[in-house]
């Protein structure tokens, strides 16, 4: 049986929405390939549906995430680009028609870019920074490599209006049935993990902090290290403190990590340092 479910992404608070449930699965789970894991793509449409009744499926939201991807590393780009050209007040580009023009023969999304400018800068540059790191934002109709979001339909650019097509496997209900006692497993699993490790947080408390301090002096202090430390020290958190002790935990897990961590609104600073934290079992 095949399914054609058109959606509209211009419903107010989706695209926010959106950004904020795929930058903190992101952050918790981490990604599988170029985007988000299964699961995760699971959390996000759940969010819509309760936030906004948004019915959407995985391929859906794929789509939308590579569409918003590309503009966003098109956007960066010409942010980048030289002759101050960008006006953050209006989030605009002073463009003459002829530059329009050689933007747009060059990379696809300009076009999109130039018919609704970005929404929400800053969630897509938590969201997608590291991406355009590895020449996402360079690619363009001479470019050897195949482009990241092919999948995305170029009549459908402006992001607002798409339409998609499954088809159901006849294998489908068994996988179901499968999955489900699967997934029941694994919550059984964690909840018997969680409450072994509850008990006993109070006795490790020395061993994570010790363990912290380790992993950062496997890292070169880099400038990023650097700044994640003078940043982390002008939040006022005693060493002590557990969102203290998991900071320096990410600092040292990866460089991405450090890198979101500089991003970062202050304000922001604790709700992510506890989420993240919460696969160490830190925070409930």
């Amino acid at each position: 049986m095949t399914k054609r479910i058109r959606i509209n992404w211009k419903q107010e608070g989706v695209e926010k929405t959106f950004l904020e449930a795929c930058v903190h699965q992101i952050t918790v789970n981490g990604c599988e390939g170029s985007s988000l894991k299964q699961a995760s793509w699971k959390t996000v449409a759940e969010n819509l549906k309760t936030q906004h009744n948004f019915i959407v499926e995985q391929r859906q939201m794929k789509n939308h995430y590579d569409f918003l991807k590309g503009k966003f590393a098109a956007w960066l780009k010409l942010k980048n680009k030289t002759g101050n050209v960008y006006d953050p007040v209006t989030n605009s580009f002073n463009l003459s028609e002829e530059e329009w023009q050689i933007e747009m023969k060059s990379n696809k999304y300009v076009e999109a870019l130039r018919s609704a400018p970005l929404a929400f800068p800053e969630l897509c540059c938590q969201l997608f920074d590291g991406s355009t790191s590895n020449g996402f934002d360079s690619w363009g109709p001479s470019s050897t490599l195949p482009h990241p979001s092919e999948e995305v339909n170029e009549h459908n650019l402006d992001g607002m209006d798409v339409e998609c097509t499954q088809v159901d496997s006849p294998g489908k209900g068994v996988s179901e049935e499968s999955s489900i006692r699967s997934q029941k497993k694994e919550k059984g699993e964690k909840r018997k993990h969680k409450a072994t490790l509850e008990s006993q947080l109070i006795e490790v408390g020395e061993d994570i902090s010790k363990l912290a301090k380790m992993m950062i002096e496997k890292h070169t202090l880099s400038d990023d290290m650097d700044a994640c430390l003078e940043k982390l020290e002008t939040l006022g958190w005693d060493e002590s403190d557990a969102k203290y002790e998991t900071a320096l935990l990410l600092f040292g897990e990866s460089a991405d990590l450090r890198k979101l961590w500089v991003r970062l609104k202050p304000q922001n600073c604790e709700k992510w340092v506890k989420n993240a934290g919460a696969k160490y079992g830190l925070f409930n």
